[in-house]
C-alpha cells in the first residue's frame, strides 16, 4: 500500500493540472478573447466650451468588486456628482436584497445572475457608503442610470425615493415582460422609475464631442448626457466636467473594460447576450475608440472597469476629485 501512494499522488497532481489548464482555457475563451471591430465612420468633433465651476466634485462610491488585485478586476456602484444646484447619483449598483430578488427565476437564469451580477452584490448598503463620503442620502436630488439592468438600478431600492432620469426608449425596455423574464430587469426596480408616459430624460439636437444629441443637465456644461443606444435601447453616457482638463465620461456597459475602447474590441463571449442590439452596441464601441484617440486626456469609465476608476480616483473608493 505505501508504494502505491506516490503513484496516486502523481495521478492526482496530473488531474489537478489538467483541471487548471481547462479552467484557464475556458476563462480565456469566455472573457479575455475579444472580437476586433471595424473602425467607426469618421465623425467631426464638436469641442465643448468648459469652465471650472466652484463647488463641483465627483466621488467614487464602490458597492462591490471582484479580483480587485488584478488589472482585470471588476467594480460596481456609483459616481456621485456634488453640485451647488443639487447632487446627482450616476448608477446605483446592485440592491442589498439581490439574492431575494433573483430567487424566483428558473434555475438556469438564477445561476447566470448569481454567478455574474451576483459577484458584485453590495458589501455595504449604498446609503452607508454615501454617508462615508459625507453625502446625506436624503438630500440627493436626482439619480441617472446609464441603463436599467439590475446591477445598475438595484441600489435605488436602498435609497429614499428620488427622481430617476431615463429616456422613453429605456422605460419601454424596462417595462417589457420578456426583458424582465430574462432577469435583466427586476420588476420591483421598475416601480422606482418614472412612467413610460412621462420620461425624465430627453435629448436636444445639439452635437457634443462625437455625438449628435445631448442634454446639458445643469445648463452650465458640467454634466452632459449623450445617447449610447445598443447595450439597451436607451443606454446613455454621462460626461462630468470638473474643469477643462479634469473630465470623465461614464459609459455604463457600452464596453466591458478599458480594452473595449483602447483596442476597439467587442464584448466578451460570456457577456455578449447582454447587448440588446449587438450591431448598434459595436458601433458605439467604435465611436468610443475614436473619441479616445481624439481626446486622450478624457477619462472614459466603463461601469465595471475597476482599473479605469483607480486611474481617475487615485485615492481609491470613497474618494472625491474636485474642480479645484
Amino acid at each position: 500500500m505505501p508504494e502505491r501512494r506516490p503513484r496516486l499522488l502523481k495521478r492526482l497532481a496530473l488531474i489537478l493540472l489538467i483541471l487548471v489548464c481547462v479552467m484557464a482555457a475556458a476563462l480565456y475563451v469566455l472573457y479575455f478573447r475579444r472580437t476586433p471591430l471595424p473602425a467607426a465612420a469618421p465623425h467631426a468633433r464638436v469641442m465643448p466650451a468648459i469652465s471650472t465651476i466652484p463647488g463641483i466634485a465627483a466621488c467614487w462610491v464602490e458597492t462591490g468588486k471582484t479580483f480587485s488585485s488584478f488589472s482585470f478586476g471588476s467594480t460596481a456602484g456609483s459616481v456621485l456628482v456634488r453640485h451647488p444646484a443639487g447632487d446627482l447619483l450616476i448608477d446605483a449598483g446592485n440592491s442589498s436584497h439581490f439574492d431575494d430578488e433573483i430567487r424566483g427565476f428558473p434555475f438556469g437564469t438564477w445561476l447566470k445572475l448569481k454567478s455574474l451580477a451576483g459577484e458584485l452584490k453590495p458589501e455595504s448598503p449604498l446609503p452607508q457608503l454615501l454617508r462615508q463620503t459625507g453625502e446625506d442620502p436624503a438630500k440627493l436630488r436626482w439619480a441617472i442610470l446609464s441603463h436599467v439592468h439590475l446591477d445598475h438600478a438595484g441600489g435605488l431600492m436602498d435609497l429614499p425615493r428620488i427622481p430617476v432620469l431615463l429616456t422613453r426608449e429605456e422605460l419601454q425596455f424596462a417595462n417589457d415582460p420578456a426583458v424582465q423574464a430574462k432577469g435583466f430587469v427586476i420588476a420591483a426596480h421598475v416601480q422606482k422609475f418614472p412612467s413610460v408616459a412621462a420620461p425624465t430624460l430627453k435629448f436636444d439636437p445639439t452635437p457634443y464631442e462625437m455625438f449628435d444629441e445631448s442634454a446639458d443637465f445643469y445648463k452650465d456644461g458640467s454634466v452632459v448626457v449623450v445617447p449610447l443606444r445598443g447595450h439597451t435601447p436607451g443606454s446613455v453616457g454621462i460626461f462630468v466636467n470638473l474643469s477643462p482638463t479634469r473630465r470623465l465620461f461614464y459609459v455604463g456597459d457600452s464596453v466591458d473594460d478599458e480594452r473595449g475602447f483602447e483596442e476597439r474590441v467587442g464584448k466578451s463571449l460570456i457577456l455578449q447576450d447582454s447587448d440588446n442590439d449587438m450591431t448598434l452596441a459595436n458601433q458605439v464601441v467604435g465611436r468610443l475608440s475614436e473619441l479616445h484617440e481624439k481626446v486622450p486626456g478624457l477619462a472614459i469609465l466603463p461601469a465595471h472597469g475597476r482599473s479605469a476608476y483607480k486611474k481617475f480616483f487615485p485615492g481609491g473608493p470613497l474618494s472625491c476629485i474636485s474642480s479645484q
